[in-house]
């Protein structure tokens, strides 16, 4: 009976000393992600700054509204142009 009690005994301290490595590697990863969050968000303002200063300088123009849902302007008058010459066509 006493050797059953002594595994036993043997078995839970292996098993807090699992959870107890377990949760150190939680709180090490934890860690590293709350770091390269931190990185990633100093990168994020540093380029911020750059274009804030470029913007102020006069080196670089603010986007378009008008191009800034990805279609372009030119072709939007080609379109028009071409539905036009079509519709002559036609008649």
């Amino acid at each position: 009976m006493e050797s059953k009690i002594a595994y036993l005994n043997a078995e839970l301290a292996a098993v807090a000393e699992r959870e107890k490595k377990r949760e150190e590697r939680e709180k090490k990863r934890e860690e590293e992600i709350a770091a390269a969050k931190e990185v990633e968000n100093k990168r994020y303002a540093a380029l911020q700054a750059q274009l804030t200063f470029l913007f102020k300088s006069g080196n670089i123009l603010p986007p378009c509204p008008a191009s800034s849902d990805g279609s372009d302007q030119e072709d939007d008058e080609n379109d028009k142009s071409d539905k036009e010459s079509d519709q002559g066509d036609e008649e």
